[in-house]
């Protein structure tokens, strides 16, 4: 029969994909590592891992095994808190999602202490600007900007925060500032692909549809603030994530006010039914202390 300690030697050999790495991480010889996963596998009657001589890969079964395993011991954590000191740390995995400039502006600064204080657990980012279904993709939480649609997803409010038109100065001396929205037509953009089309209010305050003629599309929000910084044309941003630039000088406001209904808060969201739910407000946590900073 396989113990706890087996589970937990699985989980990691799974997480750092091989034997002398898991070894490291949990203090024990690489031997004793390679029993504890044959033992497991010879209890189970299946194969988990995929072997070659640099690496373990997760077979089919292996990977639903780590999916269940997961849960369960992030519930034996879980019972061991409610009937202790309620002090043990976190173990297991955390998958989280955000856009790129919330990662690496906000998340990352702050991460170092949280590690620090939960070694037993990883965690792992999808850094992409688009909305990821949780379910779906196997995420644990988000952290989402702009206005939430409707769904059964908890959602918390990390702060206020609004998008704006910007551009670099060296740009605006080549091209001549824009006056009025129709002057933006003739300006270059720089775009993420979904982004060519917004609302716009014209010199009457009044709600209509505006297009852009990108001549430049990124795939990532961190490389759209980057054309932008280096000229290469007018961009939609959100105002937290070209703070920096804006107090340096290298981005400034285009027609403020020029967008209708700016407003795109920043919301930390994840499923009711969540099961990694000490994970997931532990680093509620820690994304309320980075939008504080």
């Amino acid at each position: 029969m396989y113990s706890i300690a087996d589970l937990q030697t699985f989980v990691t050999v799974a997480r750092t994909g091989g034997i002398t790495s898991a070894a490291g991480q949990l203090g024990i010889s690489t031997a004793t590592t390679s029993h504890r996963i044959a033992k497991l596998e010879q209890a189970l009657g299946i194969t988990l891992f995929h072997r070659n001589s640099r690496t373990f890969r997760l077979t089919d079964e292996g990977q639903i095994f780590l999916e269940r395993v997961d849960v369960i011991l992030d519930d034996l954590q879980q019972a061991e808190m409610e009937v202790g000191s309620g002090t043990a740390r976190l173990r297991g995995h955390l998958r989280v999602t955000m856009s790129p400039w919330i990662l690496s502006r906000f998340i990352m600064p702050v991460l170092g202490e949280f590690r620090r204080a939960n070694p037993d657990l990883t965690i792992e980012f999808l850094a992409v600007d688009r909305f990821v279904p949780l379910v779906e993709e196997a995420q644990d939480c988000a952290i989402r900007v702009g206005q939430l649609a409707d769904s059964a997803l908890v959602a918390r409010k990390l702060s206020d925060n609004d998008r704006i038109v910007c551009a670099s100065p060296s740009l605006l001396e080549t091209t001549g500032e824009p006056r009025s929205v129709d002057d933006l037509r003739d300006c270059p953009w720089v775009c993420l692909p979904w982004q060519t089309r917004f609302d716009v209010n014209d010199a009457k305050g009044r709600k209509r549809p505006f297009t852009v003629s990108r001549s430049i599309a990124v795939s990532n929000s961190d490389m759209l603030t980057a054309g932008a910084v280096e000229g290469l044309g007018i961009a939609v941003k959100s105002r937290m994530a070209v703070k920096d630039e804006l107090e340096k000088g290298t981005l400034v406001e285009v027609l403020p006010g020029c967008l209708h209904a700016p407003e795109a808060p920043v919301w930390f969201v994840f499923a009711a039914e969540s099961r990694s739910g000490r994970k997931t407000k532990a680093f509620h946590e820690v994304a309320r202390r980075a939008f504080r900073r």
